[in-house]
């Protein structure tokens, strides 16, 4: 997705919009244009969808939004004049870098792995602890080796 189209504008979303918006709009845009689905030829098709998608990943993401809101006012602020200058001396910022960084775990995930960690040590320690018990058991041989 290049900077200059306008990520909104392709979904037909407001600059204000949530996320439910967005993933609302996206879905019905991918149902409207996905290839197998759409009467559209199938080039068009996969270039528009391809469009939409990232559009809903750049805007999906909070930090990638917020670059990209900031890159659409200093377009916006520019005069037509200045424009075309300020185009050519600017890097465009790279959206594609940052979208395979990981987030750090909330607490509820830390939580959550802190259960399921503890739940595999107790059923281990249980099993020990039962087949300790129980062990005197395991002196006879089953009936089906016989």
């Amino acid at each position: 997705m290049t900077p200059s189209s306008n990520c909104y504008e392709l979904l037909g979303v407001s600059p204000s919009a949530n996320n439910a918006e967005l993933r609302n709009a996206f879905r019905q845009l991918s149902k409207r244009l996905h290839p197998d689905t759409t009467s559209l030829p199938s080039v068009e098709a996969t270039r528009k969808f391809q469009q939409v998608c990232e559009a809903y990943d750049l805007l999906s993401d909070p930090i990638l939004r917020a670059k990209y809101d900031l890159l659409l006012d200093r377009e916006n602020n520019l005069t037509s004049q200045n424009k075309e200058l300020y185009l050519t001396d600017i890097k465009p910022l790279q959206f594609s870098k940052s979208i395979g960084l990981r987030r750090p775990f909330s607490g509820g995930e830390l939580f959550s792995l802190l259960l399921l960690i503890s739940s595999i040590f107790f059923s281990l320690a249980l099993g020990v602890f039962i087949a300790f018990f129980r062990g005197a058991n395991l002196d006879s041989y089953p009936s089906w080796l016989m």
